[in-house]
């Protein structure tokens, strides 16, 4: 079997349609899930349980959150392709911090579905609740809110900070950086909301909320708040896919990809 290109095979993809059309199909399916929770989990159309978390938005392990980690994990790969594409035109300091980036965001979406970082908070709780109280436990549990805002938070913070700083320059020129600042700034909102939820008297908010609302039952104003962070941190992973989409199509445009079988395979049965 030979390995030359065979002539007609050639595909060229429209990057501007194709990402339009996953910045289109996102919100649909963002919109549709929001559609969904509100049907099923506050209107209570269905009543068993099961079936309402699958649409949950407020809840991990659901429909809605497989749907956010993917979209992190598949900008994580992006991300990382760009490392790919660019590896003998840059550094390879520039090289290994793409890769670095893209593995974050990778990171970012295993994190989001497995909830590892709440495990983790929930760990310092118990490590407390057996009389554990080290200085570190000590420090990491004087956070008002979720503990895990104290380590993971500003780990976090700290790399989101970092991209912008490296990317500014890079996105800026390509008129790209609007795509970062309304990702992360979604990002930030949604953790900021989250920060909320972890405080102890944050019921006397709900019930603010609520009664300034008109509405019913308290559940409503909880759950409400819950999807709205969510749905934000879809939004931003929607918007920082985007940005990073067109920096792909930018680096990569003109680049012809061919795909190679090692020698000895087997070869294609011939036409006749």
């Amino acid at each position: 079997m030979t390995n030359d290109i065979i002539p007609g095979k050639e595909h060229t993809i429209d990057m501007d349609g194709l990402i339009r059309a996953i910045f289109i199909g996102s919100l649909v399916i963002i919109v549709f899930l929001i559609i969904a929770d509100y049907v099923f989990n506050y209107l209570d159309v269905v009543d068993e349980q099961g079936f309402r978390r699958i649409w949950n938005i407020a809840r991990e392990q659901s429909l809605p959150t497989w749907f956010s980690s993917i979209q992190a994990q598949l900008l994580g790969v992006t991300v990382m392709s760009i490392a790919w594409v660019q590896a003998g035109e840059i550094s390879r300091f520039k090289t290994i911090i793409w890769l670095l980036i893209g593995l974050f965001f990778l990171w970012i979406g295993i994190d989001d579905f497995a909830e590892i970082h709440e495990k983790l908070g929930g760990v310092l709780v118990r490590l407390a609740a057996r009389g554990d109280n080290s200085a570190v436990t000590e420090i990491m549990l004087q956070n008002p809110s979720f503990s895990w805002h104290t380590f993971i938070a500003p780990f976090f913070a700290l790399c989101g900070l970092g991209i912008l700083l490296f990317l500014w320059l890079s996105f800026w020129r390509l008129r790209l950086v609007h795509f970062l600042i309304l990702g992360f700034g979604c990002w930030v909102v949604a953790q900021g909301l989250d920060f909320i939820e972890g405080l102890d008297d944050v019921d006397i908010f709900y019930e603010k909320v609520r009664a300034m609302l008109g509405i019913q039952r308290k559940y409503g104003v909880t759950h409400l708040f819950k999807v709205v962070e969510e749905v934000l941190e879809m939004l931003g992973t929607t918007l920082l896919w985007v940005g990073f989409l067109h920096y792909f199509a930018h680096v990569s445009n003109g680049h012809c990809f061919t795909l190679k079988a090692k020698a000895g395979a087997p070869s294609t049965p011939s036409q006749e």
